[in-house]
Order: structure tokens, then C-alpha cells, then sequence
């Protein structure tokens, strides 16, 4: 599965449902593709998501086929975009290197909730 590697965002969402911190980066989908890049946290983790390996930030690029826990060495945010960089398990099932980026365009207000948002996602993590 080659995954292209970037696309710009035209929606930013930052979401908290029933204790999970969801932020969205989003283009239209097309036919045959979807353009996301998706984060999940929830606090606290418990014993059953410690158990099954769920205990860490989740991300979820362009579809569910290319979804982890954890897996993510480094995740940046610019004024302009956001930058992943994926483990090496990772990398090798989208064979793309393992770099994401994603550009977006969004106001002041905006931005600071996505940041906050992504502080939150990434608290104590690797990040």
C-alpha cells in the first residue's frame, strides 16, 4: 500500500465526545480517496486499554488501513502545517517514509484550539 504523503487541509475540527479528544485535519473526499489525518486521546487510559495496547495517542491517516496506537516518533506544528513523522513499522506498511504533512489555512482562534488540542493529545508522550 503506497500512501501519498501529503494533501492540504480545507477543515480543522477539534472534537471531545464522551472523554475522547478527536482533532481532525480534513480535505473532500474524492471517489476513490479519503484526505484525513486523524488523532484520538482519551484520559485516563484504562487497565483493559493498557492491556491491548491502547494506551497512547492514536492516529489515523486517509483511511483506517493506516491507523495506530502510538507509532509516532515526532509530531510538529507549524503555523502553516503539520508535520508526522511515523515509526519505522509504520513507514513500511504505507511505504512513503513515514513523513506526513499536512498544510492548512485557519484563523487565530482556530489555530490555538488545535494546538491545545494536540497539547492535550500528546501530554507525557514521545511527542
Amino acid at each position: 500500500m503506497v500512501v501519498a504523503p501529503t494533501f492540504a487541509a480545507t477543515e480543522v475540527s477539534v472534537l471531545d465526545e464522551h472523554g475522547v479528544l478527536v482533532t481532525t485535519l480534513s480535505a473532500p473526499s474524492t471517489e476513490d480517496d479519503d484526505f484525513y489525518l486523524m488523532f484520538q486521546h482519551k484520559e485516563p487510559y484504562t487497565a483493559q486499554d493498557t492491556k491491548l495496547g491502547m494506551d497512547k495517542p492514536y492516529v489515523e491517516y486517509c483511511g483506517q488501513g493506516c491507523s495506530w496506537y502510538g507509532e509516532m516518533e515526532a509530531v510538529e506544528l507549524f503555523a502553516d502545517r503539520i508535520r508526522v513523522r511515523l515509526s519505522k513499522v509504520a513507514a513500511e506498511h504505507m511505504q512513503n517514509g513515514g513523513l506526513l504533512e499536512v498544510s492548512f489555512s485557519c484563523g487565530v482562534s482556530e489555530f490555538g484550539q488545535l494546538r491545545d488540542a494536540l497539547r492535550r493529545t500528546f501530554n507525557g508522550q514521545p511527542c
